[in-house]
């Protein structure tokens, strides 16, 4: 069973698609080519938006825009999973920056790689992986917390 946070805050589904698309063509740069650049405008961007002012992102700018330009309709969802996901591509993006200023480029470009997948699969098909791992996670804590607690009680 699918599980993902739930906020009861709401965000347009399609301009989160377009930014993921953004998110994606970034990565697909800087496996072609690994520039500093393109980590830092990830590293910028995620950080703006987990800290929790999406407004101040310009991919967040760029994303309403082109949805706006392609004339995207509205379609509101809760915005739970795209803050949980933000947060995984946050910790991604860190992950990338380190293995890149510590001269890892292969790691970094793996793991450029691994991010922009699950964004394409975000931007083309709103499949979000951070759900998926969500659910995974909500059953490990689950489970461990009910032996801990099974655990006390004899």
């Amino acid at each position: 069973m699918k599980s993902c946070p739930i906020i009861y805050k709401k965000v347009d589904q399609n301009a989160a698609r377009v930014l993921a698309g953004l998110v994606t063509t970034l990565g697909i740069l800087f496996i072609q080519a690994p520039q500093l650049s393109i980590v830092l405008i990830l590293v910028y961007d995620f950080s703006i938006r987990v800290s929790g002012y999406p407004k101040m992102s310009i991919l967040f700018h760029i994303s309403k825009f082109l949805a706006k330009f392609m004339k995207l309709k509205k379609q509101e969802v809760d915005a739970g999973p795209k803050v949980f996901a933000s947060k995984l591509g946050f910790l991604f993006v860190i992950s990338i920056l380190v293995a890149f200023l510590f001269g890892y480029a292969l790691t970094s470009v793996l793991l450029m790689g691994a991010l922009a997948a699950c964004a394409f699969l975000e931007a083309a098909f709103a499949f979000c992986i951070g759900c998926e791992i969500y659910a995974i996670f909500h059953k490990l804590i689950h489970k461990v917390l009910v032996r801990e607690f099974v655990f006390f009680r004899k």
